[in-house]
C-alpha cells in the first residue's frame, strides 16, 4: 500500500521552521501568551482570536490547580508534505497519551494547515486486548481552517482521556494537515470513514508519517 499510496503525493511544500513552544510536551506559557498576543495584533478587534482563547483557558486551568499538557508533535511548523488522497482516516500510533493523562480530557487542539479544507480531531483507544480493534472515545466538530498556518481549536466538549489513547484526524477532501516522514514512526492510515463506535485495525496501513497536530489535555491535580 505504501508504494501506491505515495505515487498520489502530488503537492510537497516547505515552511520556516520557529522554535517550539512545548519543550519536551510541557507548556511554556509565556511564549504561549505572547504568540497570541502577536496573532491578536493581526487581526480586526471585533473577531474573536482562538489562540488567545486557548491561552487563556491554559493559564486558568493552571491557576486552578489543573496539570495541563499535550500530546504531539513538538513543532507545528514541521510538515513539509502534503497528501493529496481524499477520505482519509489518521491516528497517531508512536505519541499516545501517557500514565498521567488516566482520567483527565481533551479540551483543546491545535494544527498546522496547508488548506482551507475541513478536518475534524478523533479520540480512540484500543478495544479489548491486542491490537486489534479501535474504540472511538469521542470526536471534535468538523472545522474549516480560519487561516493557512497554525490554528488553535477549543473543543466544545471536552473528550476523555486516559493511558494509552490515541489521537487522530479525519479529512473528507484531500490533505489539510501537512506531515514529515520520520524514522521509526507510526502512525495508522486508512482511505475510508471510521467506524463507531468500533474500527478493524486490519483496515489501516502504517506510514512513518508524523502529522502536524497536538492535543491538549487537562487532569485535576491530585
Amino acid at each position: 500500500m505504501a508504494s501506491t499510496r505515495e505515487t498520489k503525493l502530488t503537492m510537497m511544500v516547505s515552511y520556516p521552521v520557529a522554535p517550539s513552544r512545548w519543550r519536551g510536551g510541557k507548556l511554556v506559557l509565556p511564549l504561549l501568551a505572547a504568540a497570541a498576543f502577536l496573532t491578536n495584533c493581526s487581526r480586526v478587534p471585533e473577531e474573536a482570536d482562538p489562540a488567545a482563547d486557548v491561552a487563556d483557558q491554559v493559564a486558568n486551568e493552571m491557576a486552578s490547580a489543573v496539570q495541563v499538557d499535550t500530546v504531539g508533535v513538538l513543532s507545528l511548523t514541521e510538515g513539509d508534505t502534503l497528501n493529496m488522497d481524499e477520505n482519509l482516516t489518521i491516528i497517531e500510533k508512536t505519541r499516545v497519551f501517557p500514565p498521567e493523562a488516566e482520567g483527565g480530557e481533551a479540551f483543546a487542539w491545535e494544527f498546522y494547515a496547508e488548506s482551507h479544507r475541513p478536518v475534524k480531531l478523533l479520540i480512540f483507544r484500543w478495544a479489548g486486548n491486542g491490537e486489534t480493534k479501535l474504540e472511538l472515545v469521542g470526536e471534535g466538530p468538523m472545522v474549516i481552517p480560519r487561516e493557512l498556518g497554525i490554528n488553535h481549536m477549543t473543543l466544545p466538549e471536552p473528550i476523555p482521556v486516559g493511558f494509552r489513547y490515541l489521537m487522530g484526524i479525519y479529512q473528507p477532501e484531500a490533505g489539510t494537515v501537512p506531515f514529515r516522514k520520520v524514522q521509526n514512526w507510526k502512525t495508522l492510515i486508512t482511505q475510508g470513514t471510521f467506524g463507531r463506535p468500533y474500527t478493524d485495525r486490519s483496515g489501516f496501513v502504517t506510514y512513518g508519517w508524523r502529522y502536524a497536530y497536538r492535543v491538549l489535555w487537562r487532569k485535576r491535580a491530585e
